[in-house]
């Protein structure tokens, strides 16, 4: 009868221990968002239907860079649809890198002095050389020689090499 007992405490006992293990899974990944499991290779799936592959770089609340063997690639958080991951957990950002965006992005690639493709929500894209960095604004000199002024909310990725 006490062996009865026993075995009924130890399965009333495990019960509540795997009960307790999933809550705390369940926790865990309630509080991790998607960018975190940005490390490694991976995938994206981004508005406009493009999929871009590669190494992360960096990845932020505003863009996910991704280093690929013809280029580099930055793509608007906002823009990302899916995403196939490595499984390998990114690490925290700085405090500097989970600030910096399009302004950054674009200095860069000014800097740089390389031609860029600008992809644009509405599946369009533009090529040029960033002229000039605005508040929400890049200033594209195209090959002809126009300027063109694309706003940041309008831009899904921008490709080239920084």
């Amino acid at each position: 009868m006490f062996d009865d007992l026993e075995g009924q405490a130890d399965e009333l006992e495990r019960e509540e221990r795997d009960a307790l293990v999933d809550e705390l899974r369940d926790g865990t990944w309630a509080e991790t968002g998607w960018r975190q499991l940005l490390g490694g290779r991976v995938a994206l799936e981004i508005l406009g239907g493009a999929r871009v592959e590669g190494e992360v770089t960096l990845a932020n609340d505003h863009v996910v860079q991704i280093s690929a063997e013809r280029g580099d690639h930055v793509v608007s958080a906002d823009a990302v649809l899916v995403v196939h991951a490595s499984g390998r957990r990114s690490d925290d950002p700085g405090r500097v890198a989970a600030s910096l965006g399009w302004g950054h992005v674009f200095r860069a690639l000014r800097d740089a002095g390389e031609d860029v493709v600008v992809r644009l929500v509405d599946g369009s894209s533009r090529e040029g050389t960033v002229a000039a960095v605005g508040g929400d604004f890049v200033r594209l000199a195209t090959p002809s020689g126009r300027a063109q002024d694309v706003v940041w909310t309008a831009i899904v990725m921008v490709s080239g090499r920084t």
